[in-house]
């Protein structure tokens, strides 16, 4: 009996200190989980796939009354949301719920915030949109980094407006900024930002010329013609310099080849108006762009000129162009000139 009590004894000690694992064998913390009376039921974790991360929390969900598995990316991007929620109410006391109304008609996983979001001069809000056509299928924003219609302190805010056509052309609202290539967003893309013949000492480095479009020569940063390897990949998806949303990147020269095929058919330049009047990815306007000589605007309302992140020799980069009768998704320039960005969504 003594043995017995003993024994059971022992058994007591360990059901208290034992630490309980799935498909595990060293499991690192104790599972206690105990279910109130008007609580019982099973417990469920959703959505749990193999070979993903293992980043993510059990959290219970009030409204559901269940278990639901949430990824630490998925807090995180929530809390961030909050805040921004938080600084909008702020910044513009008078009209956040309208504004919060306008951003909430975009579906909470397409909704994408500038990557500068708050400072006061980025306050861009996007919403994505996916572009299928046979076997093409990718996420882009819907509008161009810096549109007017994805600024909340504009009267013209309207990140979900749709315009494709001849109809994404002349309006203003949609021109947005325009960048030099591999730049990061530090003013310089500001349509009507100051011009300066200073150039940069590095590309993430661009001393007192940050805000300014530097002009007057083929590149912006000096020695920037001996550039290589990591150096010019600062503008792709989680590049140091990658003006875009998280999750997103400024299109590869191949990104823009294969949307300018599901458009044309042809991943070579061709002589229509088929890109002009594409109706795939709204907004996709004639923007125009800034010359490298002195900075100033052309071609606004008649010619789109996106960059790619792609370079191909030591002065120049690949952009899109698209204009009347032309199209052309291996063009190239020096990397000074100042041209749209459109984002396109990360492959993983």
């Amino acid at each position: 009996m003594k043995k017995l009590l003993l024994s059971l004894a022992v058994l007591s000690a360990v059901a208290v200190t034992a630490q309980v694992g799935i498909n595990t064998d060293t499991p690192e913390a104790t599972l206690d989980i105990r279910a109130k009376e008007d609580q019982k039921g099973d417990l469920r974790i959703e959505g749990v796939e193999e070979g993903k991360s293992t980043q993510w929390l059990l959290i219970w969900d009030e409204k559901d009354q269940k278990v639901k598995r949430r990824s630490l990316l998925e807090i995180k991007r929530k809390t961030l949301n909050e805040i921004r929620i938080d600084y909008i109410r702020e910044k513009q006391p008078a009209g956040a719920d309208e504004i919060i109304k306008k951003i909430k008609q975009c579906a909470p996983e397409n909704i994408a915030f500038d990557k500068h979001f708050g400072d006061g001069k980025h306050d861009f809000v996007y919403c994505a949109i996916t572009v299928s056509e046979g076997s093409y299928n990718r996420t882009w924003l819907n509008l161009n980094l810096g549109a007017e219609y994805a600024n909340i302190n504009s009267p013209h805010f309207n990140p979900t407006v749709s315009k494709t056509g001849e109809k994404a052309h002349g309006d203003k609202n949609l021109y947005a900024s325009l960048y030099q290539w591999q730049r990061a967003s530090d003013g310089h893309e500001f349509r009507d930002s100051e011009t300066t013949p200073e150039l940069a000492d590095t590309w993430t480095n661009t001393g007192d010329s940050a805000g300014k479009l530097i002009t007057g020569a083929y590149n912006w940063i000096k020695n920037g013609r001996g550039a290589s390897g990591a150096e010019l990949q600062l503008w792709q998806a989680r590049g140091v310099n990658n003006p875009c949303p998280s999750g997103y990147h400024v299109p590869t020269q191949q990104e823009w080849q294969d949307f300018h095929q599901a458009v044309t058919g042809s991943r070579s330049p061709v002589s229509t108006n088929q890109m002009l009047t594409q109706k795939k990815l709204p907004n996709l306007s004639a923007t125009g762009h800034r010359s490298y000589h002195e900075g100033l605007l052309f071609t606004e309302d008649s010619e789109g000129r996106y960059w790619s992140s792609y370079t191909d020799n030591s002065n120049s980069a690949s952009y899109m162009y698209f204009g009347l009768g032309y199209s052309d998704a291996n063009a190239s320039i020096h990397r000074v000139s100042g041209y749209s960005v459109r984002c396109i969504k990360d492959d993983n």
